[in-house]
Order: C-alpha cells, then sequence, then structure tokens
C-alpha cells in the first residue's frame, strides 16, 4: 500500500513551485471533504464483491466502471488524483497547468473502494486492463503493453504464455493507497486489508487472472506474498516516464518500485477467509499481529507440504 511520502533525487529542474503546492493543497482537501453515502448503495447486486458488517463502520465494495454514474467515477478518479498528489507520487505541477480535478480515465476494468459510515472514501484499489480489442496470446509481440511494462522496459508476460493465458486475463493493480490523514489506530490498520479481501475475492470471481504491477518491498508485495502469491519480480530495472505523465515523478527515487507478475494461487480463499475472521473478530491492539502470525504459518505450511516435510 501505498502511504509515505517519497523524496525525489535532488536538482529535480520540475520541482513543484508555489502555485503548484497550493492547487495541491487546495486539491487535496477538496476531496477529502466529499462524501458519497450512496455509492455503495447505487453499485447493489452488481458488486464483484462487499465487505461490511465487520464492527469497524467500514464499507468495501469492489465494481466495474459501468456499475456506478459518472459522478462516483468522477469520485475514485478524483480521490486517485489527491491522495497520490498529496503522497508526491503525481506532479501537482502537471495537474495545476492542465486543471486537473480527478486524474483522467483509463482503462481500470474493476474498482475497490473502502469507505467509512459518512461515505467518505479512505482507500482505494484498480485493476487496468488491456487495451488489446481481441484477445492475444501473451508472447503475441502485437499485444499492447501494460503500462507498467512501458514504465520499467520489461516485458511480465512472455514467461507465463505456456499456461495458455490470453491478454485479456491478465490485470495490472493500480493505486493501492490508503487517504493520508486517516490518524493512526485500528481504522487505519483496517482500511488495507477490507481492500485486499475484497480484490481478492473479485479477482477469484474473475477466474484467477494474472496480475501484474510494480511495488516497492514494503509495499503491495508483502500484502501479495502475505496472502500465498509467489510473484515473479525483475529486479534492477531503471523505470522512467516522460514528463507529460502524471506519475513521472514517482520514479525519481533512490529506490524505485519493482515490477511483478503472479498468478493467484489455487488456496487464495484459505487465506482470505483468514483476514475476513480476523477484520470480524479482532477488535483490540493486537488483532493486526496475530492476523498476519496466521496468514504467515498458512504460508510456512503450504512450502512444507509442497516440499514433502512433516508438519508437526
Amino acid at each position: 500500500m501505498t502511504t509515505s511520502k517519497l523524496t525525489a533525487l535532488p536538482g529535480d529542474q520540475h520541482r513543484d513551485g508555489p502555485l503548484d503546492l497550493t492547487y495541491a493543497r487546495a486539491l487535496v482537501a477538496l476531496h477529502r471533504s466529499l462524501r458519497y453515502p450512496d455509492l455503495a448503495t447505487t453499485v447493489g447486486t452488481a458488486a464483484l464483491c462487499r465487505v461490511e458488517q465487520l464492527g469497524d463502520g467500514l464499507t468495501t465494495v469492489a465494481f466495474s466502471s459501468d456499475a456506478v454514474e459518472e459522478r462516483h467515477l468522477r469520485a475514485v478518479f478524483g480521490f486517485r488524483l489527491a491522495e497520490f498528489i498529496d503522497l508526491s507520487m503525481m506532479s501537482s505541477r502537471t495537474a495545476r497547468e492542465t486543471a486537473l480535478l480527478a486524474e483522467p480515465p483509463d482503462s481500470t476494468v474493476v474498482h475497490t473502494v473502502c469507505l467509512d459510515a459518512d461515505g467518505r472514501i479512505l482507500g482505494y484499489v484498480g485493476l487496468l486492463g488491456s487495451r488489446d480489442v481481441l484477445p492475444r496470446r501473451l508472447d503475441d509481440p502485437a499485444r499492447s503493453r501494460f503500462p507498467v511494462e512501458a514504465a520499467h522496459g520489461v516485458d511480465l508476460l512472455a514467461p507465463f504464455a505456456e499456461r495458455g493465458l490470453t491478454t485479456q486475463q491478465v490485470f495490472e493493480i493500480k493505486r493501492f493507497v490508503r487517504a493520508g490523514d486517516v490518524p493512526a489506530g485500528q481504522l487505519r490498520d483496517r482500511v488495507p486489508w477490507h481492500l485486499i479481501l475484497a480484490l481478492g475475492r473479485s479477482v477469484l470471481a474473475m477466474g484467477r487472472p494474472l496480475l501484474i504491477g510494480d511495488s516497492r518491498e514494503n509495499g503491495a508485495l508483502r500484502h501479495l506474498r502475505l496472502i500465498g502469491f509467489d510473484p515473479l519480480v525483475i529486479p534492477d530495472t531503471r523505470p522512467r516516464l516522460p514528463h507529460t505523465s502524471l506519475m513521472w515523478s514517482s520514479y525519481l527515487v533512490p529506490v524505485p518500485a519493482v515490477p511483478f507478475a503472479s498468478l493467484v494461487p489455487e488456496d487464495l480463499g484459505t487465506y482470505l477467509d483468514a483476514i475476513e475472521e480476523g477484520l470480524a473478530g479482532g477488535h483490540d491492539e493486537s488483532w493486526q499481529r496475530g492476523l498476519v502470525a496466521r496468514l504467515s504459518a498458512s504460508r510456512r505450511g503450504r512450502r512444507q507440504a509442497e516440499s514433502g516435510e512433516v508438519v508437526s
């Protein structure tokens, strides 16, 4: 999950100026003041997954772009823009110069949103689909490249070509983020687990696709490994984006995110059940430690079983 500001390399000639920072502060304040109490209700039975009534006042819903009204899509893209600008992972200069109030729509096919009891968006993660109109083999040289592949200059799909998947069964994890002003405490800790649970249930409903993306080791990669994924990681890339891209500044850091790809594990449902039980039953200070310990134990047990070791 993206939760801390990044520090750009010194001497950056495109550093945001006073007007850009003023624009950014106003944009962030605007979106954090907005509430969408009818968003989850609007999705209704079209939801891919719904996580609620776990004793924390949070409701998390996963839905396709055509399941909600345009105003709700604007809310989602506005939240994404505001939070990533606040993290210095999107350019406030680009946003100001183009008068953006929301991130421009992209090929995201599944939006997962975590809301508080008042309808404020506290967290988000998306799944971006392929731009190919027709399904193509993963090793087809004519297939479109996903944004993470273009940024890092890598081919993440070819290693999985023998699986018989097509580009329509590949999704890029995007914008895994929590609102930056949620105070430390249980609520803050529960938001990412709500998102992971709903996203996991969604990808199972979608037929266990291939997931790709980029992350730092203490971000999405850590969470994926905890719930049974074995991602292929390509180290030592040199990611970059043109300065016309909102996200170009996200790679101007000493340790940029690394690209990864992973099949959805067959036993993902077991890990998701553990998360749901942990969220439903844990309301003291130790609930998250207990959940992580349980997930880690399940991971070790699987590895032991796969290697033929006796599990005591």
